[in-house]
């Protein structure tokens, strides 16, 4: 009889570690399934010691041992499980959370299938790390002649993509070939088909290029020589759910522990990335590209010209109005893209000026629909509303629509061209992947027609088009978010690159110097002036920050920002009110705390953070401070 210590590979529990009984003696580092919440889970092997050894312990324990069901399976390299405790370390989470989110359940699912892994330590080898920005065909060329290099040295190479769609393009760049040794991994796998193609992969004797997402770095080849971050600005990296792991980090780690090189790739990097480089952490593997280049004809519309006119507010200028004329006569493709969906993304009353916001979780309503069609609808909870709504804070029916969407850019082209084929692709009515991928290509294959759409359509343009214009993004600059300048601008920059004619932005602050460097391709200038505000405001690449958030009663809400204050009087913490929408009669707030990024991680402060309740959400290094 054995007691063995395992990490449960679960979200939610709050232990590191939880104790079982065996008749066999497991191998630490393996996986096994045991009882957990009158339910079964998997979980990580990292001790085990005879019972008689154990006897005290057992004696004193205060629950009764369960037994782990089914035998032991070593499926994970030992490299692998220290980059997961590397990751909970850095992101204060637990180990076993972290397994949860780099590990693909179906793996799990089909313990008993999984070809064991044989090689679980790796031997350190001499590794660098590189940093390359250029435009997508020049940089994947790179990464060809990187494969090529590296299966000559019979090694294999992690080439990890942020979403499916991007899976697809790296395919199509890169597998020619060499379609016999390239895997392409993804969520929408049935389990059947990643076990095989797991199997396979192990089992496969030549070096292989692994285009994979994230969880799928869980995979233990034992000869990979580099592992390539594409698509380095991507938000998609950075999980939505707790423990928030950054997958940059988790794949670089994985990197340092398995001695492959390291490679983060991107047509405009992040500034912690540039930033990093200028430090020396990494070294350019070509000369990185700091002036976007176009074949388009570029346009800058300044639309306070229209401003008291008499047709009114206008949506669409001049030159808009005439670029999708031309689009049509010449049976041309056009993306229109719009920083919001709806009609408006808000709307006030013009009597008490109060926002029209939903009654249920306090989100302000978008309005959509078209013509007599008209409703409100909480892009939150889903709730809908009539049209004829009135504010709730004053009874007045003087509602006014402030802004531009999608479906408003929508209506007003079909006003001047009805009988153009205009396609959509936001969250409203691309509600899953394979409709905005079905939208995307009936919209390429039809000459003369306009897609429009948010942030979420550029990931399924997968090829240069004839025309591209920004109808409105003015509406970020009003985001309090200090990542916000590098969204817009590489935005603008991704627009401009798919361009092939002509590129239009419809604007009312032509005079942001932002813009300015955008539209002439100028990154050099961009990242100085973005690095020189981040290191005077001390936010990241120059801190790490610390994200502690609430929600609840205001009453509540308000006590835990006090103790917050009080177990971090050693640090400085700013307090201020989330960005977020909840249910009334509940308020959200944040407390930040920035480490000087050399003192990351901090023990001292880890330890506060382990006491508090499980109500709090922490976040390391977020995305967005809203």
């Amino acid at each position: 009889m054995f007691l063995v210590s395992v990490i449960p590979i679960s979200r939610g529990i709050a232990t590191d570690s939880l104790s079982y009984f065996s008749k066999e003696a497991p191998k630490e580092g393996s996986v096994v399934t045991v009882p957990l919440r009158k339910k079964t889970a998997h979980g990580l092997v990292i001790k085990v010691s005879p019972a008689q050894e154990a006897k005290s312990e057992i004696k004193n324990a205060d629950f009764e041992l369960k037994k782990i069901e089914g035998r032991s399976r070593t499926i994970f390299s030992q490299s692998f499980i220290k980059t997961a405790e590397e990751a909970a370390t850095y992101h204060t989470g637990t180990i076993g959370g972290a397994l949860y989110e780099i590990i693909p359940k179906a793996i799990l699912t089909h313990l008993d299938t999984v070809l064991e892994c044989t090689e679980p330590h790796y031997v350190a080898n001499i590794r660098q790390h590189f940093v390359l920005q250029e435009n997508d065909d020049d940089r994947f060329a790179h990464y060809k002649g990187i494969v090529r290099e590296k299966f000559a040295k019979k090694r294999s190479v992690f080439l990890l993509m942020p979403t499916i769609e991007d899976l697809k393009k790296g395919r199509a760049y890169l597998e020619k070939g060499i379609q016999d040794y390239t895997y392409v991994f993804h969520s929408d796998m049935t389990q059947k088909e990643t076990v095989d193609l797991w199997n396979k992969a192990l089992r496969e004797k030549h070096p292989i290029l692994i285009i994979g997402t994230s969880i799928f770095l869980s995979l233990p080849r034992s000869d990979i020589g580099m592992i390539i971050v594409e698509k380095d600005n991507s938000r998609g990296y950075k999980n939505i759910g707790r423990p928030f792991l950054d997958m940059r980090y988790v794949a670089e780690r994985l990197a340092k522990n398995i001695g492959a090189d390291f490679l983060i790739g991107d047509s405009c990097l992040r500034v912690e990335t540039i930033e990093r480089h200028n430090e020396g952490d990494f070294v350019e593997f070509a000369p990185l590209s700091f002036r976007s280049l176009s074949t388009a004809t570029d346009e800058l519309i300044d639309m306070k010209k229209y401003s008291g006119r008499e047709d009114g507010f206008r949506v669409l200028s001049d030159e808009f109005i005439n670029l999708i004329k031309t689009n049509k006569e010449n049976n041309e493709l056009l993306f229109v893209f719009a920083a919001r969906r709806g009609v408006s993304p808000s709307t006030v009353c013009s009597d008490c000026e109060d926002v029209l916001s939903c009654a249920k979780c306090n989100t302000p309503l978008i309005l959509h629909g078209k013509d007599d069609y008209r409703f409100f609808l909480c892009n939150h909870c889903g709730k809908k509303y009539d049209a004829k709504t009135t504010c709730k804070k004053c009874g007045s029916w003087r509602l006014k629509p402030l802004g531009i969407g999608s479906e408003l850019v929508e209506e007003k082209i079909k006003e001047i061209l009805p009988d153009t084929k205009i396609f959509r692709i936001d969250k409203t009515v691309a509600t899953t992947h394979k409709k905005a991928v079905s939208i995307a290509e009936k919209w390429m294959s039809s000459p003369g027609s306009i897609l429009i759409g948010t942030e979420m359509a550029l990931t399924y343009i997968d090829k240069k088009i004839d025309n591209c214009a920004i109808a409105t993004l003015d509406s970020y600059f009003s985001i309090p978010d200090f990542r916000i300048s590098e969204k817009i601008f590489s935005i603008i920059l991704k627009m401009r690159s798919l361009a092939h004619r002509r590129f239009l932005l419809q604007t009312r602050r032509p005079d942001e110097a932002l813009l300015s460097y955008a539209w002439k391709g100028n990154m050099i200038d961009f990242f100085r002036e973005e690095i020189i505000l981040r290191r005077a405001l001390n936010f990241p690449p120059f801190s790490v920050l610390v994200k502690l958030s609430s929600s609840g009663t205001k009453e509540r809400v308000t006590e835990d920002m006090k103790t917050i204050k009080t177990l971090c009087s050693d640090y400085d913490v700013d307090v201020f009110p989330a960005f977020v929408s909840l249910p009334r009669g509940h308020v959200g707030m944040h407390a930040l705390i920035r480490i000087e990024k050399k003192s990351w991680p901090d023990k001292k402060l880890i330890q506060i953070l382990e006491t508090l309740p499980q109500s709090f959400t922490v976040n390391i290094d977020p995305e967005s401070l809203l």
